[in-house]
């Protein structure tokens, strides 16, 4: 996998300011160790050896070091996984993985939720797809977006002609395929203790594109 693979191009304005002026690689070992990865993991997913990945990642650490931001990679980290408290509830607190002492259990099962909402979005109709990335990737606003699909003359999933719908349908669009993701999430997901609402769903989005 490339460097560039591990974050998208609105992700990446997202980025704190000193990490934005790394090259992909160590962006790459950035987000890899603010998911917990250590350095052997990041050396096989760079396609690097030890001592370049340990560059790497000492690279990171220095500039973190200089812009106050070490937390990022050494402090918890709260993702925004939801333990749900009853079938009804839709506020819960944050799943808090711990730092150095994480258990082995807890990294596999974020792990494979990363993998699951990978395998989720290929399982999103292509229409689905295309207007998350439009909003999460691009970050083009609803007017843009609505202008896109008359462009290529494709209706948005709404059951409006495309030249009927209006902006507040492409808002309702966007809730939508994110509540189909969220079903495709639950029903690839193993632990059953581990839900999803879809406001933590969108954060996630937010923070790593479609």
């Amino acid at each position: 996998m490339k460097p560039s693979d591990y974050i998208s191009a609105s992700a990446k304005k997202r980025l704190p300011a000193a990490i934005r002026g790394l090259s992909d690689k160590e962006q790459a070992a950035f987000i890899l160790l603010r998911m917990r990865r250590d350095e052997a993991h990041i050396a096989r997913e760079l396609g690097v050896n030890a001592d370049e990945a340990g560059r790497v990642i000492r690279t990171v650490q220095d500039c973190l070091v200089k812009s106050g931001a070490l937390d990022m990679i050494q402090n918890p980290v709260f993702f925004h996984i939801d333990h749900p408290v009853n079938n009804n509830s839709h506020d819960a607190a944050p799943l808090e993985l711990p730092d150095k002492q994480m258990d082995t259990a807890d990294r596999l099962a974020l792990e494979n939720f990363y993998k699951t909402l990978e395998q989720s979005l290929e399982s999103l109709p292509q229409d689905g797809r295309r207007l998350l990335r439009l909003w999460f990737n691009n970050e083009m606003r609803a007017k843009d977006i609505l202008n896109f699909y008359k462009n290529i003359g494709i209706p948005l999933s709404t059951g409006k002609s495309i030249h009927e719908t209006t902006e507040q349908d492409v808002f309702y669009a966007i809730e939508k395929n994110i509540r189909n993701l969220l079903n495709i999430v639950r029903s690839n997901m193993k632990e059953d203790e581990i839900a999803l609402t879809p406001s933590s769903l969108r954060a996630i989005l937010e923070e790593t594109g479609a």
